[in-house]
């Protein structure tokens, strides 16, 4: 299988949703193999999207975190997550894991509104469902099957072009599949609250906050602030769903910004430091080491050795 090790998600929305780089750009479906070493300590940042993205682990093992709850991924199996929800893969032993990843936009399924709203927008919208675990001994199989057949149809690519016309036709086909199989074995969801959590939403707002500000002195009265609570709810609301701090996670954010500018040939410590709200180059390697056991510098070195 093709390895693809550069992240799937690089701008943000309004919302501070991510905007998704997707094979082609006009048409809403991210398929790629991905590698977890590939990801600075071994782990993706927290996000959401409007995407339904699934999950098939092909080697190795790798934990999830959706909106707090962690769920352990093993070989041959996988997960769904729901659309918007907060999430992210790592791996707290840094072990590798190889897997497919897919993203469907349900805009792919938005051409007449009745299904839309009746079959899309009833799974989608359903709070009750923020994941499904995907077993290959259960009848989740289905689901893992259909995403090894639109791996080998529209991810296996030469640059980001689909092997042909008809990977289109079956990326389509194959969401519609994938639906058909959840509204068979799920439980109802004709009636559901659109209603977001409360304190889902606080969180997004304290991170849409932070992805916008990163470049600037913030304080944990700031972050508290975006999400209209208090600074003990705000370091409350992170570590129930992000198992972090505030502070924490601001740091990370601003590392993980780091890197792009970093791999580039001229980069200079000093300036990337001050652009991405650290005090100073000393202080953005002694924290760089701390979070990533390397060196700015050395870290560069390996990357544009590989």
């Amino acid at each position: 299988m093709m390895e693809q090790t550069g992240y799937y998600c690089s701008t943000f929305n309004l919302d501070a949703s991510e905007t998704v780089a997707y094979n082609n750009p006009l048409f809403p479906a991210y398929v790629r193999y991905g590698v977890l070493s590939c990801y600075p300590d071994s782990s993706a940042i927290s996000h959401w999207h409007q995407d339904l993205e699934f999950i098939l682990i092909t080697k190795g093992k790798m934990t999830y975190n959706v909106n707090g709850e962690f769920i352990e991924l093993s070989e041959k199996n996988g997960i769904m997550i729901n659309s918007r929800q907060i999430h992210h893969g790592f791996s707290m032993e840094h072990n590798e894991c190889e897997f497919i990843c897919v993203l469907l936009s349900p805009e792919l399924l938005q051409g007449n509104q009745w299904f839309y709203q009746n079959y899309v927008e009833r799974l989608t919208d359903n709070p009750t469902f923020p994941y499904l675990y995907l077993s290959h001994d259960s009848w989740q199989s289905g689901i893992l099957d259909h995403i090894t057949r639109l791996y080998d149809s529209f991810g296996k690519v030469s640059g980001d072009t689909p092997l042909n016309d008809n990977s289109y036709f079956e990326t389509i086909e194959i969401f519609c599949s994938i639906l058909k199989i959840l509204y068979a074995n799920l439980p109802d969801t004709q009636s559901v609250s659109k209603k977001e959590s409360p304190d889902l939403l606080s969180l997004k707002n304290m991170i849409a906050y932070i992805e916008t500000s990163f470049m600037e002195h913030i304080t944990l009265e700031d972050i508290a602030l975006a999400g209209a609570c208090c600074k003990s709810k705000c370091s409350l609301l992170f570590k129930k769903y992000l198992r972090d701090t505030p502070i924490s996670y601001l740091t990370k954010y601003r590392l993980r910004k780091s890197l792009v500018p970093l791999l580039e040939a001229d980069s200079c410590i000093t300036d990337i430091a001050y652009e991405h709200g650290f005090g100073g180059a000393s202080y953005y390697c002694e924290t760089f080491r701390k979070y990533y056991g390397i060196s700015p510098l050395k870290y560069k070195k390996e990357q544009l050795g590989k």
